[in-house]
């Protein structure tokens, strides 16, 4: 399969969803993961969500802003399976960049409009392993940024 063609069903799947586990690590080892609603911004390749600068993880990607992730969904059946796994780098979205994503972020999850200062954050993706079942078991596909 051609990177183009993994690319848009890697993009596809992202899409289709909405919530990510995201993984973070404090600068002394300390892990810690949390679920996050996002809106992917797809020609940035990258994941926008709200976090409180005080939740645990938040204090975590301040200190080291390298994250890992997942997006899967509960199939029972195998050959439904599908998930991505995920590597990336978060920063806090300030100026017109934040006002822009934050425009979308609500226009996806409108209960966000009573979160407005809320921190909103982007997830930058570096690299991107999908499984997808639904293409031949044990079917596997990459993306990295360049």
């Amino acid at each position: 399969m051609s990177s183009l063609n993994s690319l848009k069903i890697i993009k596809q799947y992202i899409c289709d969803n909405h919530v990510f586990t995201l993984c973070t690590t404090s600068s002394v080892g300390d892990i810690w993961c949390a679920n996050c609603f996002y809106w992917f911004d797809e020609s940035q390749m990258r994941l926008i969500f709200l976090s409180e600068k005080k939740t645990r993880h938040a204090r975590m990607m301040q200190e080291n802003l390298l994250v890992a992730g997942s997006i899967s969904t509960q199939e029972i059946a195998v050959s439904d399976l599908q998930g991505i796994q995920f590597t990336g780098s978060v920063s806090l979205l300030t100026g017109k960049d934040d006002i822009n994503a934050r425009k979308h972020y609500c226009l996806r999850f409108p209960v966000a409009l009573a979160a407005i200062h809320v921190p909103l954050w982007e997830l930058q993706l570096q690299e991107i392993k999908m499984v997808n079942n639904r293409l031949g078991f044990g079917t596997k596909l990459y993306w990295q940024r360049n």
